[in-house]
């Protein structure tokens, strides 16, 4: 009876010993997937640093992309075309830039369009002396921008409207802040791009005004893409991150003072001065005709400079199946 006893409890032991074993391998198991999939959810967005990508601070800010379980590193950089720059150094997963660079982006292979985010005319426009009232005004003259911006396409196409090229300019390419501190020194006599830096412009020196604003010249659209590599390998962070920004933009829409305060925090910017500038802002991610339409036109003046080999090729050049997973009246026209 001793015996049996004793074996007995050798058994348990054993089996109690087995099971902590199991129990181990099964915690190491289970911590070696959290950490894999926190991992795949850790994700770099990079955007530029003006009210047009307020939605992604917000997003960062009201924890949709922590809703999503997507541990988002939002980088703002100057300029989209800044951000566009440091992406295809590869350091980033997500971008959002204009539609110019994002359309030369597409073509280099390993990018794909997700959605636009958002677009605009009535704050885009040229600011510039208050002799000039015309295109032929700007003959001779320093003109700045950000070249390879829609900020170009923008000049472009108001010099075309008075029979000029920008062979008959002296363009200068300046950073934002740089285009408003050289106008009032008098160091440029013109310069497009977006508010706040046009209407600060016009608010820094008496002789500035607002020559033309970007209404039947151009329309900027903002557009958010990823890498080819990302997409196929964690496609549900993809439409992860897709629904954390529709549910921002959402936000914007309802809430734009609070919108504004969120992003003026962020990047250090001024929400009294930029709350009219984000309700002009139409933020919307629907892929429509109006889109393409715009993309196609802007495809056209990059083939003629040199910058596209072709005009978009819309069933390579973005993707929009994880836009229809998130909401399919966000795909209203097929690539």
């Amino acid at each position: 009876m001793r015996r049996l006893t004793s074996v007995g409890y050798n058994t348990a032991a054993v089996w109690k010993s087995h099971a902590a074993v199991l129990l181990v391998a099964a915690l190491a198991t289970w911590c070696a997937a959290g950490s894999a999939v926190a991992e795949e959810a850790k994700v770099r967005i990079f955007s530029g640093t003006d009210e047009h990508w307020v939605p992604f601070l917000v997003a960062k800010a009201k924890g949709y992309f922590a809703d999503e379980g997507v541990d988002a590193e939002v980088t703002v950089f100057t300029t989209g075309a800044t951000a566009v720059e440091a992406f295809r150094a590869g350091r980033g997963d997500f971008v959002s830039a204009g539609d110019l660079p994002s359309a030369a982006m597409w073509q280099s292979g390993n990018v794909i369009g997700l959605a636009p985010t958002s677009s605009d005319s009535d704050i885009f426009g040229i600011v510039g002396r208050k002799d000039i009232n015309s295109p032929a005004d700007l003959r001779g003259r320093k003109v700045a921008t950000r070249m390879g911006s829609t900020g170009e396409f923008l000049l472009d196409r108001y010099l075309a409207s008075g029979g000029l090229s920008p062979a008959d300019v002296k363009a200068v390419d300046l950073a934002p802040p740089d285009m408003v501190v050289a106008l009032a020194h008098g160091d440029i006599d013109a310069f497009a791009w977006l508010a706040p830096f046009t209407t600060r412009a016009i608010a820094m020196a008496t002789n500035v005004k607002l020559v033309t604003s970007a209404n039947g010249f151009a329309n900027n659209r903002i557009i958010l893409s990823v890498t080819k590599s990302f997409a196929q390998q964690h496609p549900d962070v993809v439409r992860k991150v897709l629904r954390a920004t529709a549910r921002a933009i959402d936000f914007v829409r309802a809430n734009p003072q609070e919108a504004t305060e969120i992003w003026a925090q962020a990047v250090q910017g001024d929400a009294k001065q930029s709350v009219p500038v984000v309700r002009l802002i139409h933020f919307d991610m629907t892929f429509n005709g109006a889109f393409v339409s715009d993309m196609d036109e802007l495809a056209k003046f990059m083939v003629q400079k040199g910058a596209l080999k072709g005009p978009i090729n819309w069933p390579t050049a973005m993707d929009t199946t994880f836009l229809r997973a998130v909401d399919p009246k966000l795909v209203a026209t097929s690539p």
